[in-house]
């Protein structure tokens, strides 16, 4: 008994050994289809790549190709009207000679050589011309290199200030960085002042003024040295193009980025902060903007600003640093209040304004009551007003916006009255 068991105890070791020679075996299959399956995916990729290549030289070599004919056609055609000029140049200028003396003949000579003269020159210059355009023409079409797309940005850098960039991602996005030169600033028009004042001066000398003797001539080492032109950094242009909608990226960037977090703001052309648009329209553009603090050492500050504009399937932005601070519009002036009026007021007023009989209130008493009443949105105090032997005159209220109003019992309504 004892037997049996071992032998089925060896058996079932054996078997299980075998079951897991099999699985070794398997998983070593396994492993091997793969590695041909990656070798054979990356050969794949590698043709794909070596044929686009290929293509894109051809395509250039074609290019280049039709450049060089298309110049050398124009060459040809500059060298076929030249042949012409000077054919027909010949053709006048053999004409007859013998009509009168040897110096009408020499004459006639002269003559026709400055014509044939005049026919080359502009003959050569536009064959030159002609053949300098297709030349710089062919030359801008080789030398222009299309941009390549960069890896979707996670963040821009502006001076050292790292930005979250917008929120794209997906195959079908390309992204394209590019450099855009400031327009060169505004030159002082000194060249024609100076040439102003030369004229004027040659004009005072013809009318007979003494010229100042050479002696008198200032030294060239008084004139005031030309002012330097800082250069300008250019400014970077980052464009989206394969964007389902720019539009409702715009608003959702926007959004974010004005958040109190993030710290920018709406703003205008003078760093004006302004409201958001109500609604982001198929194409537009929105500047954002913020004041960067300044560090410990004193370097930083400024501002930085994002100019987003898109349309269609495509978007850009333009990153900068303008001069100036984000500000907030000026509060608008209040307009003047109404002089505030008291009792002091209405016991000086003449009993007349008020509908009472007498030429002053030192006759009539008048007692404030409490509380307050609302008469055309502003706040009143009403005083009662009694004349002789305690005979109530009537009721009027002053209110906080300097009006005066009396109230008419007849038809329980109020009527504003006049100060003055």
């Amino acid at each position: 008994m004892k037997q049996d068991k071992a032998d089925k105890i060896i058996q079932k070791a054996e078997l299980k050994a075998k079951k897991a020679a099999q699985q070794v075996e398997a998983a070593g299959k396994k492993a091997e289809a793969a590695r041909k399956k990656q070798e054979a995916l990356a050969q794949k990729k590698a043709a794909k790549a070596a044929a686009a290549a290929t293509k894109k030289a051809a395509a250039k070599t074609k290019k280049a190709e039709a450049v060089a004919k298309k110049a050398q056609a124009a060459a040809q055609k500059a060298e076929e009207k030249k042949a012409k000029a000077l054919a027909k140049a010949a053709s006048k200028s053999s004409g007859p000679a013998k009509e009168g003396e040897g110096g009408e003949a020499e004459g006639k000579k002269k003559k026709g050589k400055k014509k044939l003269l005049l026919i080359l020159i502009p003959v050569l210059a536009a064959a030159v011309g002609v053949g300098a355009f297709f030349f710089l023409k062919g030359g801008g079409e080789e030398e222009a290199e299309e941009l390549e797309p960069i890896q979707i940005p996670l963040e821009y850098v502006l001076n050292e200030v790292h930005i979250t960039a917008l929120p794209v991602s997906g195959e079908e996005v390309l992204v394209y960085q590019e450099e855009v030169q400031p327009e060169p600033p505004a030159e002082p028009e000194k060249e024609e002042e100076k040439d102003k004042e030369q004229d004027a001066s040659e004009e005072n000398g013809e009318e007979g003024q003494a010229e100042e003797p050479a002696g008198t001539e200032e030294p060239a080492g008084t004139e005031e040295p030309a002012a330097e032109t800082e250069e300008v950094p250019p400014k970077t242009l980052y464009r989206y193009e394969g964007l389902k909608n720019p539009a409702g990226l715009i608003a959702g960037y926007t959004a974010v980025m004005t958040c109190e977090d993030a710290g920018f703001s709406v703003v205008d052309e003078t760093l004006l902060r302004i409201d958001p648009p109500e609604e982001f329209a198929a194409q537009g553009s929105v500047q954002l903007a913020r004041n960067e603090p300044k560090g410990e050492d004193g370097t930083g500050g400024g501002v930085s600003s994002l100019l987003l504009s898109w349309e269609g399937t495509s978007c850009s932005v333009l990153l900068d640093t303008p001069e100036g601070r984000v500000h907030d519009p000026k509060p608008e002036a209040s307009a003047p209040s109404a002089p505030r009026r008291g009792l002091s007021d209405l016991e000086a007023i003449h009993p007349s304004k008020l509908g009472l009989p007498g030429e002053s209130m030192e006759a009539y008493e008048m007692i404030p009551q409490e509380g307050s009443v609302r008469i055309a949105g502003s706040i009143c105090v009403r005083v009662n007003i009694y004349g002789e032997g305690n005979q109530f005159a009537g009721s009027y209220f002053l209110s906080t916006d300097g009006k005066l109003y009396k109230l008419d019992e007849s038809v329980n309504k109020v009527v504003e009255l006049e100060w003055e």
